[in-house]
This record gives C-alpha cells, sequence and structure tokens, in this order.
C-alpha cells in the first residue's frame, strides 16, 4: 500500500508545521482562556510533535498515564497536574564521542520539550504515585470523589 503523504512531501510539511508553529508562538499569547471552559492552555502546543509518546488509560478509580523518555535521568524532566491537565517538561542533553585509527566522532544531542494533554477527568493531584525505570515514567493519578460519583451505570433489560 502507497504512503498517503508522498517522501518527497515530508521535508515541506516539517518546514510547514514549524513556521505555523513560529507563528503561534510569537502572535499568540502562551496562554489565553478556553472560550468553553474557564481553564487555561498553551495553544502552540496544539502543533508540536515534540515531547515523548504517552499512553492514557483510566479505570473506574484512576487515571494511568505511561510516557516515553528514553535516555533522560529523573532530573532532566517535570511532571504537573493543574486542573484537568498533565503537563510533562523537560530537556534531553546527550553527547557521545567515539575515537578510532583515523578518526574522531562526536555526537550530541540538545533540546527541550514539552507536552500537555488533557485528563478524563479531575484527579487528585496530592495522592499521585509515579514510578521511573528504564526510560518509562508510569504515573497514576487518584480520580477525586467527585469524579468517582460522576460514573452512571446503566442496566439494560433483555428485549
Amino acid at each position: 500500500m502507497a504512503p498517503l503523504i508522498p517522501a518527497s512531501w515530508k521535508h515541506t510539511l516539517d518546514n510547514l508545521r514549524e513556521e505555523v508553529h513560529h507563528v503561534l508562538e510569537r502572535w499568540l499569547p502562551r496562554r489565553e482562556k478556553s472560550r468553553d471552559r474557564d481553564e487555561e492552555f498553551w495553544a502552540p502546543s496544539l502543533v508540536s510533535s515534540d515531547g515523548p509518546g504517552l499512553d492514557l488509560i483510566e479505570t473506574d478509580d484512576e487515571v494511568v498515564v505511561t510516557a516515553e523518555l528514553p535516555g533522560l535521568d529523573k532530573e532532566d524532566f517535570a511532571v504537573e497536574v493543574s486542573g484537568d491537565r498533565l503537563l510533562i517538561r523537560g530537556e534531553k542533553k546527550a553527547a557521545t564521542e567515539r575515537k578510532g585509527r583515523g578518526y574522531y566522532s562526536v555526537k550530541q544531542s540538545y533540546g527541550a520539550f514539552a507536552r500537555a494533554v488533557a485528563l478524563p477527568c479531575e484527579v487528585d493531584a496530592d495522592k499521585a504515585t509515579a514510578k521511573y525505570k528504564n526510560g518509562t515514567l508510569c504515573l497514576a493519578l487518584p480520580k477525586t470523589e467527585q469524579a468517582r460519583a460522576q460514573r452512571v451505570k446503566v442496566h439494560i433489560r433483555g428485549a
């Protein structure tokens, strides 16, 4: 099956995404109120491709978020919960140096990232727990009593 976007367009699309991100960063305030909710969001994060991959699972009692942060130490990133938003931000700093017969190679990788995600309900950030092992962050965010109470059970009778 042929790809939806030709490989020759990738560079052009990457440039377009960077330009849109730059315009949003420059002309929109970093934080603005959402029109239909009384909360804040960061508009440029909507078009950013930076940040870790995330999995979010909602259970009856908690929201579990797993983030991929390979190559980072736990001091290299921060996790914040504000209202029904989760923000993971950090900075990657890596350098490798190799020497051999007739060559010398240095590779460096630096860059800041931020990833914001809307949580499906209110969580109790004070009771949150986190585990970080082998580049994987696992957050357990317990739901508030109010969020647990909003659960609706539907009973269906046979026809």
